[in-house]
């Protein structure tokens, strides 16, 4: 259930952001300067953010109304953009630091700050990091990152841990808005299974509970709209259809705050990650009957025959 994919790594079999021709090196130093620059021009946000910065241990209690006998649950608005977070961010989020109304939800690292983003790597927390002051805060609470290390590597299931960094100003081509990331990491069952021996149902249990801590903390800042990625669906090696599923059953349950949910998740050459979202919110919030797999398998299919009818159209076209 938990089976580890290639998505999250290169062809070559290196993991997103990997050097190759001296990109990862060029990022870096871009990024050192980005930093220096935004920590200069945004410090007097930066220094607000890191005091309100939250540190969250277990699971919050629910704030979340559960629906009587014979009311409706309250559901949702799910889409799947093809887009990154900042760009979701931007569309949705509000200018006005006071008046923010959205929750990012940043399945990232647990061990480094930014998960290697001052080295140039890239994920969903990195490109985050690339548009906004978040790296600034991150980078200043390295003792919350050493005592994950020390205490809470669990058998790289991690716990329920979490950074609520508040008020964070994404800005791209001149327009800015703001939003509340809250900072926490999806078990990591590439290596549970390798180094521990953990069975596909001890890894999806601590999933499901992770997804359910993630929720509890957004429930909490108050928000009614929640922009997230794809939760461990890269170098944590989790398939994209089943940490779906597990999300629209959580959603679907009607117990949550937020109204609009978001999923930013770019389309990527060699991987399925935002198609496969896609196609599990495709009957939300009923669950969708069809697997991927089977609905890849069709359109392969399709499309091999429609070439060969343009083959045939060609060779035809000979004898006229």
């Amino acid at each position: 259930m938990a089976s580890t994919n290639t998505n999250g790594r290169n062809r070559a079999g290196r993991r997103d952001g990997a050097p190759r021709d001296g990109r990862r090196e060029q990022r870096a130093r871009e990024r050192e300067v980005y930093t220096r620059q935004v920590g200069e021009r945004l410090a007097a946000e930066i220094d607000r953010a890191c005091a309100r910065c939250q540190r969250i241990d277990g699971v919050p209690a629910s704030v979340a109304k559960e629906a009587t006998k014979g009311e409706r649950p309250r559901l949702p608005e799910v889409r799947v953009l093809d887009a990154d977070a900042c760009a979701a961010i931007l569309e949705n989020g509000r200018g006005r630091a006071q008046f923010c109304d959205l929750t990012v939800l940043d399945f990232g690292s647990y061990t480094n700050p930014a998960g290697g983003f001052d080295k140039g790597f890239m994920g969903f927390e990195q490109s985050l990091c690339e548009h906004s002051f978040l790296y600034n805060v991150l980078s200043q609470q390295r003792d919350w990152y050493g005592e994950n290390r020390r205490r809470n590597i669990n058998c790289e299931l991690y716990r329920d841990r979490a950074l609520v960094v508040p008020a964070v100003r994404f800005t791209r081509d001149r327009l800015h808005a703001y939003a509340d990331v809250v900072v926490l990491a999806a078990p990591n069952a590439r290596r549970a299974r390798s180094e521990y021996n953990m069975s596909d149902e001890q890894l999806t249990d601590a999933m499901r509970e992770r997804i359910r801590f993630a929720l509890a903390v957004a429930d909490n800042l108050g928000h009614e709209k929640l922009v997230l990625g794809a939760p461990g669906c890269g170098a944590s090696g989790w398939d994209a259809s089943v940490v779906a599923e597990m999300l629209r059953e959580e959603l679907a349950s009607g117990e949550h705050v937020a109204t609009t949910v978001i999923f930013a998740v770019k389309r990527e050459r060699f991987g399925q990650n935002h198609e496969r979202l896609a196609h599990a919110f495709e009957t939300f919030p009923a669950k969708n009957e069809t697997s991927y797999e089977d609905v890849r398998a069709r359109e392969e299919a399709a499309q091999a025959q429609a070439h060969k009818d343009d083959d045939d159209d060609d060779w035809r076209a000979y004898l006229k």
